[in-house]
């Protein structure tokens, strides 16, 4: 499949712009049409839409932006307002979405490459379960491997359900099975309020 970044630096290659609102007022950088100048974005996007689709054919995720600045060199993009549905095909979707994030190629094993988005200020995932409910877990940073399905964060999360609420030092999240493993620290242990509606019978 084709990454993120990779697909960027076609466009950027090919002297494309990543779609812009043609409806959008607000001009690009004063350098946004000069792709060798350094330290300036050779993409430049506003209202960005891209789409990650599996081999059938269906969609593995789909990234919206309000802006987008990517620097071809560094293999890193700039992100306002990132939201992320990321689909399963086993789970409900997750909607992902902070007022800040960013795109960087990483090394994985056998230095296989991969995208890494990286958001932070304000970190919402929401999953709407049909039976579960409403899950919704808020962090302040989020490091988010579409391609893996997987999110890890080192910082306070608090996870809000149907159930009730719980706090962590700590979270990694597989999800694609919906799978969970909170973490704590000495500051912070792995604590749960439940509802006491719970406990009522019906």
């Amino acid at each position: 499949m084709i990454r993120i970044l990779s697909l960027f630096a076609l466009l950027a290659g090919a002297g494309y712009f990543y779609l812009i609102n043609p409806e959008e007022s607000n001009p690009p950088p004063t350098n946004a049409n000069n792709l060798n100048v350094p330290g300036q974005p050779d993409i430049y996007g506003r209202s960005v839409e891209y789409h990650q689709l599996n081999p059938d054919g269906t969609l593995h995720y789909r990234l919206n932006a309000e802006r987008l600045e990517q620097y071809s060199e560094r293999a890193y993009a700039e992100m306002e307002a990132p939201v992320i549905h990321l689909t399963s095909p086993s789970q409900p979707p997750w909607d992902i979405r902070s007022d800040l994030g960013t795109i960087r190629n990483q090394s994985e094993t056998a230095n296989v490459k991969e995208d890494m988005v990286y958001l932070n200020e304000n970190v919402y995932l929401v999953q709407k379960h049909p039976e579960n409910g409403v899950m919704t877990v808020r962090t302040d940073v989020f490091r988010l491997y579409p391609d893996r399905q997987y999110a890890e964060t080192d910082q306070d999360v608090i996870i809000d359900t149907e159930v009730g609420r719980t706090v962590a030092a700590g979270l990694m999240a597989d999800l694609e099975t919906g799978v969970l493993k909170l973490s704590s620290d000495s500051k912070q242990r792995v604590h749960t309020i439940v509802l006491p509606e719970q406990f009522k019978k019906s």
